[in-house]
């Protein structure tokens, strides 16, 4: 059984023992005690919460972007733990406060989906932490969760690259799977990180030229974009 797994499950076992023994929730981030959710006021304190719309400008098209927070201190550290030690408790904190976006922002859509990863990739991480924070929102506003990107390309890795150089090779790596499942549709693409907006703006417009209304983007933090 991949560690992955062992940590789901003991992340499930947590929460149940959450429900069962009231009150006895830590702060995922510094291990005090909190009555409700797994993040303490101080390290709620310490995120640089993001109020910007970001508007990826492109070959005559525009996609709108949403960010919770900007990449850094507590944010930065619950990603690269979600993303890196299989922490799921921190795609609730992170899922909790992008349905507050999503609210504070009156975001319309029908459906939630995620930046994909190479089969390859999956396998190796074992999930996609994208997908994991789509369905925390799809569960908390009880929306349909759509599997309908796949990416189809193996890519360098994009830290490191300039902004330029990032577009080019994300550059026909996203392709639909089925696009009866997002026709006419409201869409809300989900992902961890937005940089200069490649990788949104490319399964964004797979997604509109595949029969989507429309297509908005949130992710958990921003960097330089």
């Amino acid at each position: 059984m991949g560690r992955w797994i062992i940590k789901y499950i003991k992340y499930l076992l947590d929460c149940i023992l959450s429900i069962v023994y009231c009150g006895e929730y830590k702060c995922t981030v510094c291990g005090a005690y909190v009555e409700e959710i797994n993040i303490c006021d101080e390290c709620r304190k310490k995120i640089k919460f993001c109020k910007d719309i970001i508007r990826i400008e492109r070959a005559n098209s525009e996609i709108i972007c949403y960010s919770v927070s900007y990449y850094s201190n507590i944010m930065a550290k619950l990603i690269l733990r979600l993303k890196y030690k299989s922490d799921f408790a921190c795609a609730d904190i992170i899922g909790s406060f992008m349905v507050k976006v999503i609210e504070e922002n009156a975001i319309k859509f029908e459906g939630v989906t995620f930046v994909p990863m190479t089969k390859k990739a999956v396998k190796k991480r074992g999930y996609n932490q994208s997908r994991i924070l789509a369905k925390v929102i799809s569960e908390k506003l009880h929306v349909e969760l759509i599997d309908c990107l796949g990416k189809v390309k193996e890519t360098k890795d994009q830290i490191g690259l300039d902004g330029e150089s990032r577009w080019k090779n994300l550059s026909s790596s996203f392709k639909i799977k089925n696009p009866n499942i997002i026709l006419n549709k409201n869409i809300l693409i989900i992902d961890d990180v937005i940089t200069t907006g490649a990788t949104s703006y490319y399964c964004a417009q797979e997604i509109l030229n595949n029969g989507a209304k429309k297509v908005s983007v949130l992710t958990a933090a921003k960097t330089s974009i």
